[in-house]
């Protein structure tokens, strides 16, 4: 290739534009303990976090999607729930299983609480998917709407639930659950809002929401709601609370609430939850056998609180936790072979499982 051509190439190219990279995304670094008494945001005070992944769970019938939307409503309304005061904000509810029965749900909540109109809670009679980047722009679009029309800035995104705002995905595939979780954590970071996934439990509610066990370990914050016994009420348990103190068990009961008569003259009406709490009916203790010695008692209470945060209970957990509660533990072994002779505690290989399903003793 002769000059002439070599440098008419090399003036072409030092004519084009120079593209750059683009810059990674920095976020100021922080040392020691600087920031240590910035006190938590909440939307609903000791109970919801601010800029959070929340989730409840539970067994269908259980009411969760009740109190999903009772939480919704006084946030939208800045109306204290059950003594914690709440940080108003515009809500934004995604009535992914249908929107017919909660607009009833709405109303009578605005009947039972003397509330006109609940302006600040926007539906969206439809599900979304968070693994579609189009669909969490469609999400930052609804948001930047509503917040133009009511003034607030959204606190509080409800996916309802999670299956339907799945994409049809398996809930069972850490991958699917990853790009589940990466979309509701980019509609977090554009909208600033708490993001809240309603979500079924498997086949047995104390092990957690159904599917992939990214989720749990994704949250800040996890709800376990079951109905107590055959009552018109549910019993809420906080299974995780990342960065601040559980609060207690309670249970809330449901009201009937009559909101209009249809054109044949019968009553249609609809549930509304009772933000006032009371100790639930079916308070777990530890059991109450012969013999039973406080060791026992902390071997036992050991296992549930694992088992309720969705943490691992081998053996050497569990052993490792009651020597660091101060615990002589040889006689661990004992313990544990009492509690699954009464029925508290049962084996599955290594793992240490609440209730007697399966008598195995431990070897000594």
């Amino acid at each position: 290739m002769d000059s002439v051509v070599m440098e008419k190439i090399t003036a072409e190219i030092d004519a084009q534009p120079l593209k750059l990279a683009p810059k990674p995304l920095r976020v100021p670094l922080q040392y020691g303990s600087a920031g240590y008494d910035v006190e938590q945001s909440f939307v609903i005070k000791d109970l919801i976090p601010e800029d959070s992944f929340t989730s409840i769970y539970g067994p269908s019938g259980s009411y969760k999607s009740f109190l999903a939307l009772d939480w919704a409503c006084h946030i939208a309304t800045g109306k204290e729930w059950d003594g914690h005061k709440v940080s108003q904000g515009a809500v934004l509810y995604v009535a992914g299983e249908g929107d017919f029965g909660v607009k009833l749900r709405i109303r009578a909540w605005e009947i039972q609480h003397n509330v006109t109109s609940i302006d600040n809670l926007a539906r969206l009679p439809m599900a979304v998917f968070p693994a579609d980047d189009d669909q969490i722009n469609t999400v930052v679009e609804y948001c930047r709407e509503i917040k133009s029309k009511t003034g607030r800035a959204v606190k509080l995104i409800i996916l309802d639930t999670l299956a339907r705002c799945y994409g049809g995905n398996d809930e069972n595939s850490s991958r699917d659950m990853g790009a589940f979780i990466k979309g509701c954590d980019t509609i977090k970071q554009f909208t600033g809002a708490t993001v809240l996934v309603v979500h079924h439990s498997g086949k047995n509610v104390e092990n957690g929401g159904r599917g992939s066990s990214s989720l749990p370990a994704a949250l800040d914050v996890e709800f376990r709601v079951k109905r107590e016994d055959n009552e018109q009420a549910l019993v809420l348990t906080c299974s995780k609370m990342k960065d601040a103190e559980p609060p207690e068990n309670k249970a809330y009961d449901l009201v009937n609430v009559h909101v209009r008569t249809d054109s044949d003259g019968d009553h249609v009406g609809s549930l509304c939850v009772n933000s006032i709490g009371r100790p639930p009916n079916d308070q777990e203790a530890p059991p109450k056998t012969r013999h039973m010695s406080k060791n026992h008692e902390a071997l036992w209470q050991a296992v549930r609180s694992r088992t309720q945060a969705g943490q691992a209970t081998t053996r050497a957990v569990i052993l490792d936790d009651l020597k660091k509660q101060g615990l002589k533990t040889k006689d661990f072994s004992v313990w544990l072979n009492k509690l699954i002779k009464d029925g508290s505690l049962h084996l599955e290989g290594d793992t240490i499982l609440m209730g007697g399903e399966s008598p195995v003793e431990s070897p000594a």
